[in-house]
């Protein structure tokens, strides 16, 4: 996979991220499950318990996007 070729996939994995998770999964990423756990329980405590919560996942998000592309381009994650 050329540079070109590795951007628009990682591009994918992480407009895929704006529900936590699913970047990982589409790359075949075992933590995905993680991710998308850990996100929809922050997305069910942000509607029903605790509305900041929504800032949690917000922030969540963004570094699961990030950690996705991450993982396309550089072959390894942030964490």
């Amino acid at each position: 996979m050329d540079a070109r070729e590795k951007t628009w996939h990682g591009l994918r994995a992480a407009s895929l991220s704006i529900i936590a998770g699913l970047g990982h999964l589409y790359l075949g990423e075992k933590s995905g499950y993680t991710f998308l756990a850990f996100g929809l329980a922050l997305l069910v405590i942000s509607r029903t318990i605790w509305l900041p919560a929504e800032l949690l996942y917000l922030s969540f998000a963004i570094f699961s996007a990030a950690d996705a592309f991450s993982i396309v381009k550089r072959g390894h994650g942030l964490v």
